[in-house]
């Protein structure tokens, strides 16, 4: 008897951009990985940045509402067209900037929502917005599974926005783990620090150049270093501005929007993320999965994944307990390597790409190939 053949699904991913950040890695992840499941994956974008669509090594079919700034009342309208057009299995959203359209999904027979929150997006980062936080909770009786990438997200949805727990589901964001851990050369006298993230005043990056300058002046281990970042966001003029007022701006350099992101990571010594807050950051998790000592700021959720036995912590704001870390970790202290090694075995057995694609694909109600 001839076996029938699977039918493919349309799993539609409804962004509010899809530039260079951590959230858009997550997707293109996700997407990327699902070889192994009968899916054809949509991507619906409200605006028309789609700085990082040449990631995907896989068809996907992309669209653009062209959402007007502020309320936009005729979006909804050509969201519900086309789903209706589309026909897809699931429909999933992100952040706080397209939880509103799950009515749309609804009214248009979408069978599976999904949304996820990648942190607090529309809030302050203490998530303390009345208006939004009673949103969606509202919006949330639309809404299958409401998934978040934290413990402090799943806590703050459960106990702060009322969400029923029934529908919560933590699933960790996940990366492609090598299957041994790359052997970086830590001998070379030149030193590549290396931060990768969208320039937002949340991301407090001219901490990093504080810590940076810093730790020039403390030794001589600095001399040759240089500091990198990798993206580009409003921050960028403010942050350009600050650095040309360093001693050692000429070793600071703003790569801007890179495509090869990961290339990047594998020439650099040390990683630093100098955040407010941060949920679970995707490239920390890269730099762990390929031997690179990580330096960050305990803010968020990121104390939740991971702990010192992997990474450098740093309290808020503090440009000289990072600077110090930074002459420590690039001088060759005794402990690096053991935590690096600590750090890839974690990622590996945790946060792979390849668990985190099963659980939405559980969520999206879809089995793998037969």
């Amino acid at each position: 008897m001839k076996a029938q053949k699977t039918e493919i699904q349309k799993i539609v991913h409804l962004v509010p951009s899809f530039g260079c950040g951590g959230l858009e890695k997550v997707i293109v992840n996700l997407v990327n990985h699902s070889r192994d499941y009968p899916v054809k994956h949509v991507l619906i974008s409200l605006t028309s940045e789609f700085g990082l669509i040449k990631a995907f090594d896989v068809p996907v079919d992309v669209y653009c509402i062209g959402k007007k700034p502020g309320n936009d009342l005729f979006s909804h309208y050509k969201l519900l067209r086309l789903l209706r057009r589309l026909k897809p299995k699931a429909m999933h959203t992100y952040n706080f900037g397209t939880i509103e359209y799950h009515l749309a999904a609804k009214l248009a027979g979408v069978p599976t929502t999904v949304h996820c929150d990648h942190g607090r997006g529309g809030d302050d980062p203490k998530g303390l917005n009345q208006f939004n936080n009673r949103f969606r909770k509202l919006i949330s009786t639309f809404i299958n599974h409401y998934t978040v990438v934290s413990y402090d997200l799943y806590n703050w949805v459960i106990n702060d926005l009322g969400i029923n727990i029934k529908k919560v589901s933590l699933v960790f964001n996940g990366v492609n783990v090598p299957a041994q851990m790359p052997i970086q050369d830590r001998t070379n006298n030149a030193k590549v620090i290396t931060t990768v993230g969208r320039l937002d005043p949340i991301k407090n990056q001219t901490m990093l150049m504080k810590a940076f300058q810093l730790a020039k002046e403390k030794s001589n281990v600095m001399d040759t270093t240089i500091l990198q970042f990798v993206g580009d966001g409003p921050s960028y003029q403010e942050l350009d501005t600050f650095k040309s007022t360093l001693t050692h701006q000429s070793d600071i350099h703003m790569l801007g929007y890179r495509s090869d992101v990961d290339d990047i990571l594998s020439g650099t010594d040390l990683f630093a993320l100098s955040s407010h807050y941060e949920a679970m950051p995707m490239t920390i998790l890269e730099s762990m999965a390929l031997g690179i000592p990580v330096v960050t700021t305990n803010v968020g959720g990121i104390s939740k994944f991971i702990t010192d036995n992997e990474v450098w912590f740093v309290e808020p704001n503090n440009a000289e307990q990072m600077s110090e870390l930074f002459v420590q970790i690039l001088s060759g202290s005794t402990d690096v390597q053991q935590k690096v090694e600590r750090a890839y075995d974690l990622v590996s057995s945790k946060y792979s790409v390849e668990s985190m694609v099963a659980q939405y694909m559980t969520l999206y109600k879809v089995l793998p190939n037969s």
